[in-house]
């Protein structure tokens, strides 16, 4: 298996070389084409995600995440729409000037593909459309695996991408569908002469199983243990949007990263707000974790004793902790203890806080009175997303198609050599 792993790989990146050159008007066609093929085949689409969703358990928090209907297929052909409308990622460094030295070099700052881009996720077929249509995008090739519980839903939409690809005189070996069984992930980590980059998308473990294991470069992106800190210094007339704002973070849809896990609560803030809370987030039977059970126990029906390793933990369901705090340094404080980066914020009318936090908060996104659930790629206007980075080299925040670019240097002189 080894051998013929390493053999498609090499026609992965054989094939990169060629379509690395394809024009802007070829790729956007590409996309479009791939929309239309989804919105067709909708309904083969489905039957074959209920294959995959009849062997999960509708508890396991993944459910949500593996689940097509519709309305998310429609939500994924207006991501291959919405990113025809984005600039050629490969033109960002021409706004650029042009260096001119002292030893009569004319020197060009250009952007190139990444060429083999590998992903490596869970039960999330949306992923399979929005990693190879952002590729495509910029020009790179796609290598995807991912876990077998979304190995229907997954094979059916990479049939059809590879359909397209074919019928436009493009290679389907652009797009590689590796193996799923999780034996053969080591020769993904191993693979540095064929792929370029690899990007983990899903839990904290998969990421730090992948940068423990991978030889090839890794871009981090997806794990997020997000903060929302509810400052006492709000007025009367914002605290049923702040309300509100805690609401939508952690409830709008729980399963994703950028769901609220923690929120930090200053210890002035009244027993008003509190019970105005409680019932909203009653509503959706969320499970409240909390340290002293005692101080919201006639506020909170639903809470639960908390431990510390609670607070490192992407809840990904409708759970969250809750913990009342001294003030803005304790809450900025906890944040740098156990956020994972990625999306953090404060809900302040103290414009002095807020300027504190957001200068102290190391985050990828750091929001003030603002959902963290804007932490998406189409929100920010990138077209869709190849995921949220949490480390800083390279890209950070949300990740658009731009982000699998790179550029070289090209020199042109009137027949210089050096002295």
């Amino acid at each position: 298996m080894k051998e013929e792993i390493n053999k498609q790989l090499q026609l992965t990146k054989q094939a990169s070389f060629q379509f690395k050159n394809t024009s802007f008007y070829i790729r956007n066609k590409l996309i479009s084409k791939i929309a239309e093929s989804i919105d067709k085949n909708r309904e083969t689409i489905l039957e074959e995600n209920q294959k995959d969703l009849a062997l999960m358990d509708k508890d396991n928090s993944l459910y949500d995440r593996l689940l097509l209907d519709n309305e998310r297929i429609d939500g994924i052909i207006q991501a291959c729409n919405e990113l025809i409308e984005i600039s050629d990622p490969l033109e960002k460094y021409n706004i650029e000037k042009n260096i001119q030295t002292q030893d009569g070099l004319n020197i060009r700052k250009v952007g190139v593909p990444l060429w083999v881009v590998a992903c490596i996720y869970e039960a999330r077929p949306n992923v399979t459309v929005d990693m190879t249509i952002m590729a495509i995008k910029s020009g790179n090739s796609i290598v995807l695996k991912w876990w077998s519980d979304a190995k229907n839903s997954n094979h059916v939409l990479i049939r059809l991408i590879k359909a397209v690809l074919t019928e436009n005189n493009i290679s389907p070996d652009i797009v590689y569908e590796f193996p799923y069984d999780r034996k053969h992930t080591q020769h993904m980590f191993q693979a540095i002469d064929t792929v370029d980059v690899l990007i983990p998308r899903g839990s904290k473990n998969l990421i730090q199983t992948t940068r423990e294991l991978s030889q090839v470069p890794i871009i981090e992106t997806g794990a997020g243990v997000v903060h929302l800190y509810l400052d006492s210094d709000i007025n009367e007339k914002h605290i049923d949007q702040a309300i509100d704002i805690i609401v939508n973070a952690k409830v709008s849809r729980p399963s994703v990263c950028n769901a609220l896990d923690t929120l930090l609560v200053h210890k002035w803030v009244n027993k008003e707000t509190h019970e105005k809370l409680a019932a909203k987030l009653e509503k959706y039977d969320v499970k409240i974790w909390i340290e002293k059970i005692e101080l919201l126990e006639n506020t909170y029906s639903n809470t639960y004793a908390i431990t510390d390793e609670d607070y490192h933990t992407e809840q990904l369901w409708l759970s969250m902790n809750i913990k009342s705090v001294e003030n803005l340094d304790d809450a900025i404080s906890h944040i740098a203890k156990y956020s994972s980066q990625h999306s953090d914020g404060i809900l302040s009318d103290n414009l002095e806080n807020i300027e504190n936090f957001v200068k102290s908060i190391d985050s990828g996104v750091v929001y003030s009175n603002t959902s963290t659930r804007f932490s998406d790629g189409g929100c920010f206007g990138f077209g869709w997303e190849i995921g949220i980075s949490t480390q800083k080299l390279h890209a950070r925040g949300p990740m658009g198609a731009d982000t699998l670019v790179t550029y070289k240097y090209v020199i042109d002189s009137d027949w210089k050599s050096r002295k």
